[in-house]
């Protein structure tokens, strides 16, 4: 089982060459599962599926920017608006919940992007609360994948609550415990297209919980989408992370 979470940065900059550099990467590596930020454009979100030939896109009508491509079939799914909503932002948050039929048991994912600004650790840790309370209804004992961007360290409060109170394994931490795990990565030059400045961090996520069969075991964590191309392009603004299980 191959899971990826990207942040894919809007329409911004040269999109659909940076688009083509994110296609290549799901072709060479083939993830079963993909969790995608900043996806806006329902039209586009279909060129991709067709273009990847995953049979599963699910896009929700919420403005929420999140969308699930798969090889599974979803046998349900819903996005969940969440309540608490930061004062500096003139949008809302959101995660999207599907069930997968695996063909080896059913996969609970949740795909996230929590308020960004570096001081409202507290303005997410209330997101990640109602996260929590979401995937408890949903995802009861099944094996569960949280993917994301969490636009928080490892070490702040709102990601160790997932760890501690929701009793997720954070995948990278796992694989790596000695790696810092930079997604986003000021080399980058599209990190400067954010109004407030942040210093390199690990702010993209997978965890998981209940691990059996599809997330037994973890075999490698890795960065990808992570280089320029000879044009000096890169896929995004974030670096995406790929956790393979077997």
């Amino acid at each position: 089982m191959k899971i990826l979470t990207l942040n894919t940065w809007q329409e911004r900059g040269p999109w659909r060459e940076r688009w083509d550099l994110v296609v290549e990467g799901i072709k060479i590596h083939r993830p079963e599962l993909i969790g995608l930020q900043e996806i806006f454009n329902p039209e586009w979100a279909q060129k991709v599926q067709k273009r990847v030939s995953y049979p599963t896109l699910i896009f929700p009508k919420e403005p929420c920017g999140l969308a699930f491509l798969s090889v599974f079939p979803a046998l349900t799914w819903t996005c969940l608006t969440y309540k608490k909503k930061s004062p500096t932002e003139d949008y809302l948050r959101y995660v999207l919940f599907a069930e997968f039929e695996t063909g080896s048991g059913k996969l609970a994912a949740f795909d996230t992007h929590l308020s960004w600004r570096i001081p409202e650790s507290d303005i997410r840790q209330r997101q990640v609360d109602e996260l929590l309370a979401f995937i408890s209804i949903k995802a009861a004992q099944n094996e569960t994948a949280v993917m994301g961007d969490f636009n928080s360290a490892p070490d702040s409060p709102e990601i160790q609550t997932i760890i501690q109170t929701g009793k997720f394994a954070d995948a990278y931490a796992k694989r790596h415990p000695a790696k810092p795990g930079i997604t986003w990565d000021n080399r980058n030059p599209y990190t400067a297209g954010c109004d407030h400045p942040m210093p390199d961090r690990r702010i993209d996520f997978l965890f998981t919980r209940h691990e059996r069969v599809l997330l037994g075991r973890l075999k490698e964590v890795q960065l990808i989408l992570n280089k320029p191309n000879a044009k000096g392009i890169w896929p995004s603004d974030h670096l995406g992370v790929l956790g393979e299980w077997e």
